[in-house]
């Protein structure tokens, strides 16, 4: 199956969502086939399983699961761009056949002449329907900034910020949001969002923005790409983004009468108005926001706020437990043959099996969050000072860790938490031996009898062996190996435990009294 991941995401969630609906009725609001819907669809009701086990896998095992891999090999015909068919058809004596012959000498691959007859016929026909759009109660949610800005002045003299409007409209009780915001900027597009939701107090089915670079990467005439850092976002709330054709004002038609509406009954009393922060101007749109929703309608009962209350905000999707945490996004950043990527001038570790991959990164004012294939591979809180580096111990191949392990550094404190004669015996050879090869290699040793013996084992017999000063490995060892030190009775001192041998010379040979 050709359909992007993401696409199918929506086909699923709209399946769940409502199980009765048409493929026709689903494949309207996607912009896709119904036939693509409906082998979509029959392949999530052989798999069995349900919406909860399908969202939260990655994109591999999605596939597996739902088995739409793309097996296709063959190509799609290229065809051409109708509006330039249109401009050359309306030139005197201009037949299909010679501007079709005239495009084929450009593009020799292309679709042939009985198509391209038939489509281009089928395009002249569809410029001219005009759909009288009806909007279900927490269907559609209509988004753009405005055209106009606002000035803010400094008012310390400076040069002047213009602020770009958030305007946001629902399609059936046209309940209309107003927010001013310095840019429009993908963290800015994503904070109007999450303050909108907020305002609502639930979420619609679909949001319908336009094709701005914050919402839409890419658009061709088969995928629409949207800004995965603005997918998230609205995945996070359980809706999706439906953009609009391109320069195709009537797809939100409520987004650009709320505007208009906006920029006459809101900005022009305040015309003359003269704003010093962005505070400031928000604290007026709310104003005239409000004054805007009660207002009554013309031409039908009622004000948009009232017929929110009564019919749409009940229709709202729930609010999750906590809003969205803002956050920025670097995609395809690659990890390097020492398996750390590279952000802020600071380096962060991913899984040793994926260096040299791509990866995405997620990361807010304190959390970094590295994403592989959808799927979250590693998480480090953001360090604040530049030159560093964060390396995750299970990040590190086996014979890393053996390596690190074994540094003067590790070894010490592992000699620490265990304590008492221990720490001082792996001091003596760290830091007291005049040959430091020597000692860092007796002191991995002693480690590694501990971990074969015990620690508390260890323990027992560095102290020991430091009330006899014996100091050398092969001493430890043999203690280890005959047991000596629990041949001692407790405090008793080892000198006098000597066995009575007429060999045996006493105190008094040395001229010592006992």
């Amino acid at each position: 199956m050709r359909l992007p991941v993401h696409q199918q995401r929506d086909i699923a969630r709209m399946h769940y969502y409502d199980p009765t609906q048409s493929h026709r009725a689903i494949a309207r609001g996607l912009a896709l086939s119904p036939n693509t819907v409906g082998a979509l669809r029959k392949k999530i009701v052989e798999s069995g399983l349900n919406w909860n086990e399908l969202r939260d896998l990655d994109d591999d095992a999605w596939i597996s699961a739902l088995d739409t891999k793309d097996h296709s090999i063959a190509q799609r015909k290229l065809a051409p761009d109708w509006e330039w068919v249109d401009q050359q058809m309306q030139a005197d004596d201009a037949t299909l056949n010679q501007v079709w012959l005239e495009w084929r000498a450009q593009s020799p691959n292309g679709i042939g002449l009985t198509q391209f007859c038939v489509r281009y016929k089928d395009w002249t026909r569809a410029q001219h329907i005009v759909m009288r759009q009806v909007h279900e109660p927490g269907n559609s949610l209509f988004v753009d900034f405005a055209g106009r800005t606002v000035e803010i002045r400094d008012p310390n003299g400076g040069p002047s910020m213009y602020a770009q409007i958030f305007v946001a409209a629902l399609g059936y009780s046209s309940l209309t949001y107003i927010q001013a915001v310095p840019s429009q900027s993908t963290e800015d597009w994503i904070r109007c969002h999450i303050d909108c939701f907020a305002y609502l107090g639930g979420v619609p089915e679909w949001v319908v923005p336009d094709n701005l670079k914050a919402a839409v990467l890419r658009r061709t005439r088969d995928e629409i790409v949207i800004n995965p850092a603005y997918r998230r976002c609205l995945d996070y709330y359980s809706t999706a983004a439906r953009p609009t054709g391109v320069r195709k004002p009537k797809h939100k038609s409520k987004a650009e009468v709320a505007v208009k509406i906006f920029q006459r009954g809101i900005m022009f009393p305040l015309r003359n108005h003269v704003f010093f922060s962005l505070e400031e101007l928000n604290t007026e749109l709310r104003k005239g926001m409000e004054a805007l929703n009660r207002h009554p309608f013309k031409s039908m009962p009622g004000s948009r706020f009232e017929r929110f209350n009564e019919v749409e905000k009940h229709k709202l999707k729930p609010l999750p437990d906590s809003a969205y945490e803002l956050c920025n996004w670097r995609y395809r950043v690659r990890a390097g043959d020492d398996y750390h990527v590279e952000h802020g001038r600071n380096h962060y570790s991913v899984p040793h099996t994926l260096r040299g991959e791509y990866v995405d990164l997620r990361y807010t004012a304190t959390i970094l969050e590295i994403m592989h294939r959808n799927r979250r591979v590693a998480l480090h809180e953001l360090l604040k000072e530049p030159g560093g580096v964060s390396t995750k111990d299970e990040h590190r191949p086996i014979a890393h860790s053996r390596v690190l392990e074994g540094e003067p550094k590790a070894l010490l404190e592992w000699a620490t938490s265990v304590g008492g004669k221990t720490e001082e015996m792996i001091r003596y050879h760290l830091e007291s031996r005049k040959d430091m090869t020597n000692g860092l290699k007796a002191a991995r040793r002693i480690r590694s009898l501990a971990h074969l013996h015990g620690e508390s084992r260890i323990q027992e017999v560095c102290t020991y062996a430091l009330s006899l000063n014996l100091t050398a490995l092969r001493s430890i060892e043999s203690i280890i190996k005959q047991s000596a030190d629990k041949q001692v009775p407790a405090g008793e001192n080892p000198t006098n435990s000597l066995p009575v041998h007429e060999n045996v010379r006493g105190g008094d040979y040395f001229g010592v009294q006992s």
